[in-house]
């Protein structure tokens, strides 16, 4: 992780502006979006895909956990930019493993191709706001080293290989003053949910 620090005062950070409305009720959508799915499933009584698609699914929430895990392992959070690691290969892991974990949430419910396409809008709505709003912080705040950073690195998408060589190392510790493990808590919980009402739907339906 390159120590990209900023001479800015960490009590008064650089003024990029108030956060669009989609970033400041984000954790609100982060709640109802769940829901809404978890009704839409209950509703259409949908069962597309069969094992295939539901095992899929279960994968891709898995793999976005890991990356997200791995994510928070190596980021503090304003304080320095991490470039080892998974932000050597995209500049946003957990907003990467957030995508893999919303295909798989579509895939888990039922609900087929819409079901996907739906988080998967859901998704870029919601965090491409985010992603921009953050750069733009970051910007100000680190200077030509993240402006470097961010004309190697890709946004989204990884690369297939390491687009830096920044130090640093994995610390299960940090991962966990990320609260990853509360966002691992509620994919195993949003999980089981959803599997519970696609099986009531499927029998009763």
């Amino acid at each position: 992780m390159t120590r990209m620090t900023s001479s800015e005062n960490p009590t008064n950070p650089p003024a990029v502006g108030r956060p669009p409305f989609l970033v400041r009720r984000r954790t609100m959508f982060t709640w109802l979006i769940p829901l809404l799915l978890m009704a839409a499933v209950v509703l259409l009584k949908r069962g597309d895909g069969g094992v295939p698609a539901y095992a899929a699914g279960i994968v891709l929430v898995f793999l976005g956990e890991v990356v997200r895990f791995w994510a928070a392992g190596y980021i503090s959070k304003d304080a320095v930019i991490a470039t080892g690691g998974p932000y050597a290969y995209v500049r946003n892991p957990l907003y990467f493993g957030s995508l893999l974990l919303a295909i798989g949430y579509g895939l888990v419910s039922g609900l087929g191709w819409g079901g996907v396409i739906a988080m998967t809008a859901l998704f870029f709505l919601f965090h491409l706001a985010a992603i921009r709003y953050e750069e733009s912080f970051l910007k100000v705040k680190f200077g030509q080293p993240y402006l470097d950073y961010l004309a190697r690195v890709p946004r989204i998408i990884p690369s297939l290989s390491p687009r830096t060589r920044g130090d640093g190392a994995y610390t299960w510790a940090q991962a966990i003053n990320n609260r990853e493990h509360l966002s691992a808590l509620f994919a195993v919980v949003f999980v089981i949910a959803l599997t519970v009402c696609r099986v009531l739907v499927l029998k009763h339906g």
